[in-house]
């Protein structure tokens, strides 16, 4: 017999899964923080440490994004998910017209060769997972919604703060950076669509998982890692780049210790139920 908040109505699901979504959007605009005063001042002299803390940032991002698709996909399933997405942000960046930046007149701020775009597609298809997962985990019971939300939440902040300096870093204005994060993390509507009119919901969220790290995989490999070698080259700091990444790498390390996904929580024990409500 099913406990008694096991499963939610499914216009609840919806609801539900739209708020959380609407506040995974309003966390996207987190590098808000860094818009003035001190804050903006250091960000804009530690802008490249900043940019290989990304990288540290997006490494772990990347490794749970693959162990995600792993997870409830076959190998198969998962490389070539991760394939096409570095393919897509690839093939986008050639496609796509090339972008212009406006600096802020306070700071001047040389072009680098890191490409934004990248950065925002690959957020953009990691979001739409988000959204599946959602509703995925809001299906199975309030409370493994609940700690499924938190958990985004507390992820994007850290990657949502990230993905600012990397704009900053290529040129972008703050302006233009905070109203790309939002435009891109309004994907996540899509996704809590997808997942409440379809009902192979898990299957859905393993495919943009792979999209996506194969997206954000391309991101390190063609823009961060030259980006931070060009650095060193040129201004030197090595030792300081090193610990900036390591830096990256053990923050989402402990946040993910601390707040471990609906998937390391047994979420995949419910998500037979789950599709039931959709089909009901």
């Amino acid at each position: 017999m099913v406990a008694r908040d096991a499963i939610l109505v499914p216009m609840s699901v919806a609801l539900v899964s739209l708020a959380a979504a609407g506040a995974v959007m309003l966390i996207s605009l987190s590098g808000v923080i860094f818009a003035a005063g001190p804050l903006q001042r250091w960000m804009q002299r530690n802008l490249p440490f900043l940019a290989t803390f990304s990288g540290g940032v997006f490494l772990i991002v990347v490794f749970h994004l693959l162990e995600e698709s792993l997870r409830e996909g076959s190998v198969a399933l998962a490389a070539s998910a991760v394939l096409f997405g570095a393919a897509l942000i690839e093939a986008l960046h050639h496609l796509l017209p090339t972008a212009h930046h406006h600096h802020s007149t306070e700071h001047a701020h040389t072009h680098t060769s890191i490409d934004g775009r990248r950065v925002l597609v690959s957020d953009a298809i990691h979001n739409v997972g988000d959204g599946v997962l959602l509703v995925a985990s809001f299906t199975v019971g309030w409370y493994v919604g609940l700690a499924a939300a938190i958990g985004v939440l507390v992820h994007e902040f850290v990657q949502e703060i990230s993905e600012f300096f990397v704009l900053r870093e290529a040129g972008y204005s703050i302006r233009d950076a905070l109203a790309r994060n939002l435009l891109a993390s309004t994907t996540i509507l899509g996704g809590v669509a997808i997942a409440v009119y379809l009902a192979s919901a898990e299957e859905i969220a393993v495919l943009f998982a792979g999209l996506a790290a194969g997206g954000f995989l391309a991101v390190i490999l063609r823009d961060l890692l030259p980006h931070t070698l060009g650095a060193i080259r040129a201004r030197g700091g090595a030792s300081l780049h090193a610990l900036a990444l390591i830096l990256g790498i053990m923050l989402m390390l402990g946040i993910q210790a601390v707040f471990p996904g609906p998937e390391d929580s047994g979420i995949e024990e419910h998500l037979g139920i789950s599709h039931e409500v959709f089909l009901n």
